[in-house]
């Protein structure tokens, strides 16, 4: 059986969890929405809801170190989807270790500059290098601030 990719899972965590905030919707209102948008295997799914429960059980630790991270910026004044791939990078660096550090960046990078702004890929891979960083982690071929 093929490896499925798991960006699919990505992305549709974040945009579950950009229509719940635009929305003030639950999981349970915006899911079908998603859904419908999006055609994914169920084990892509499966994961995505793991992000999303992540997310929302560790959200303040998770917007804390955002904020450590980006030194000089506040957490509304970010892009939204920027904000959201952070949350997934981050769950995925602290919360899942069987997905290695290096694709955890990568993914939120590559997502980030398909659907956020022009600099979005940039701001994602500077913070999260530094939040990796702060924790003493340096990735090979990542250079020190």
């Amino acid at each position: 059986m093929a490896q499925v990719s798991f960006r699919p899972a990505r992305v549709f965590a974040m945009q579950l969890l950009y229509a719940m905030e635009i929305t003030g919707q639950t999981v349970a209102q915006a899911l079908p929405g998603v859904l419908e948008a999006q055609e994914i295997h169920d084990n892509q799914k499966k994961y995505g809801m793991r992000l999303v429960d992540l997310i929302q059980e560790h959200r303040a630790d998770l917007d804390e170190s955002i904020k450590a991270a980006a030194a000089h910026w506040e957490l509304d004044r970010m892009a939204s989807l920027d904000r959201i791939l952070l949350r997934i990078a981050m769950v995925e660096l602290t919360y899942i270790p069987e997905v290695p550090m290096k694709v955890a960046i990568s993914e939120a990078v590559q997502i980030a500059a398909k659907f956020s702004t022009d600099s979005s890929s940039s701001f994602v891979n500077g913070l999260l290098t530094g939040f990796l960083q702060s924790r003493g982690i340096v990735i090979p071929g990542t250079k020190e601030k």
